[in-house]
């Protein structure tokens, strides 16, 4: 028995970070910086979890970090982006980055797309049969391009009875944007004007 409550014990402290290192801000920095830059985007409620403190530490840390960033002239930074943070590069190198890796051209999107992503993001989450119903025409073609894009994902089912699957926004939608929540939406009543990075 008393093997079996070592072996619990043991499992249950198997992913905690060391007292040694989360008393030393300088440690916990480093191991922070490596978690977020490992997993690319954390949910802010696991490196809450994991470095045993609140969101206000956690925003403390990361604006430590990227202060050696920005001392550094680094082209790295670390943002808050909806409920997870992630790593990534500053906005001043997007263009030379876009010239050298990405093949895609700056295309702008349909109306009728625009009008589905707006429906989306202002009442999500939605079922299909819902977006049909607010748009009066189908939106599967829509959908599964925004899906394809990035910008919308399932959310889950509409409820206990009703088994349809639902659609909302993603980070990547808040981080096209440059908005830091869904409560930054209002910004957004021009979503005709943005212009997004399509296939061509």
């Amino acid at each position: 028995m008393e093997a079996q409550a070592e072996n619990k014990s043991s499992e249950k402290t198997a992913f905690e970070i060391d007292d040694s290192i989360l008393s030393n801000r300088e440690e916990l920095e480093k191991v922070m910086e490596a978690v977020i830059y490992v997993e690319g985007s954390v949910p802010i409620g696991r490196l809450r979890t994991l470095f045993k403190c609140e969101n206000s530490d956690i925003r403390n840390y990361i604006e430590s970090i990227n202060s050696k960033y920005r001392n550094a002239g680094s082209a790295i930074e670390i943002l808050e982006v909806g409920d997870s943070i992630i790593m990534t590069i500053i906005p001043s190198t997007f263009g030379t980055l876009s010239a050298i890796y990405d093949k895609k051209r700056k295309k702008k999107i349909s109306k009728a797309m625009l009008q589905t992503l707006s429906i989306i993001a202002y009442k999500q989450p939605l079922t299909k049969a819902e977006i049909d119903d607010i748009r009066q025409s189908d939106s599967g073609y829509h959908l599964r391009a925004l899906m394809e894009d990035g910008f919308i994902t399932w959310k889950g089912r509409k409820d206990y009875l009703d088994k349809r699957q639902t659609y909302g926004t993603t980070d990547k939608f808040l981080m096209h944007f440059g908005i830091n929540s869904l409560d930054d939406l209002p910004k957004l009543r021009e979503l005709k004007d943005l212009e997004f990075n399509k296939n061509e």
